[in-house]
């Protein structure tokens, strides 16, 4: 498996209109698979005593298996081998890449390839996103932008979150719903595709933080060369 080469071909799936589901679960997301307390450095945190609606939740879209789910996991130059591993051995899926496939030295890529196709989709485009991205220029068109805050993932808001997704996945086919939202893009990325497969869904994480948030991650500050390996 190559890095490139597997972003080249989500690609060719998005602009063939495939209808798939892609899931990633980097260093945070294990934390939560493994059951630990845990905070994320934008400000998230689990913690297994009082959150283990939120577990269930993540670890059924992690063991989820369909031909068409494409799962992203940690690779072993970004985390320790044995997290990688324990990736590696309880993943549901049979299609399995990097959690990091978006950026570092793809991230270019999906700045000049994704981006226009998700501005010229042909349905509906539906973001999930922090809520502080409500009204600010976004680099492609979106019909739907459902604001998030830091904890939407937990209860009470993701039971709330799901519904209403679900729902509009029912309104139309051919739509394409992106997350940027943690865990949150996890679960809706795989209840979505158990729900209604005639849609496309894709975790495309911190990817456009720069027109949202501000650039926090060192791949947005230009330290984007790292070629990762499996």
């Amino acid at each position: 498996m190559e890095f490139h080469s597997s972003i080249l071909r989500i690609f060719s799936y998005l602009k063939e209109r495939k209808k798939f589901s892609f899931s990633k679960y980097a260093d945070g997301e294990f934390q939560i698979l493994t059951n630990k307390l845990y905070t994320n450095c934008d400000g998230w945190r689990f913690d297994p005593a009082t959150d283990s609606d939120e577990y269930d939740l993540l670890v059924k879209s992690f063991l989820y298996k369909h031909p068409n789910y494409i799962v992203g996991i940690s690779c072993p130059c970004c985390q320790p081998m044995e997290d990688v591993n324990w990736m590696r051995t309880n993943v549901g899926s049979d299609d399995v890449t990097w959690a990091n496939l978006f950026v570092n030295s793809n991230y270019n890529f999906f700045l000049d390839n994704f981006i226009p196709e998700f501005d010229k989709w042909e349905g509906r485009v539906i973001l999930f996103a922090n809520e502080n991205g409500l009204g600010k220029n976004l680099p492609f068109q979106v019909d739907k932008y459902i604001p998030l805050k830091m904890d939407s993932w937990k209860k009470p808001y993701v039971f709330d979150l799901i519904k209403i997704a679900k729902e509009i996945s029912d309104q139309e086919k051919d739509q394409l719903f992106l997350f940027s939202g943690g865990p949150l893009g996890n679960i809706l990325s795989h209840l979505l595709h158990e729900h209604n497969q005639l849609n496309t869904y894709l975790d495309i994480g911190s990817t456009i933080n720069p027109w949202i948030v501000g650039k926090n991650r060192g791949y947005l500050k230009g330290n984007n060369n790292k070629i990762c390996i499996w």
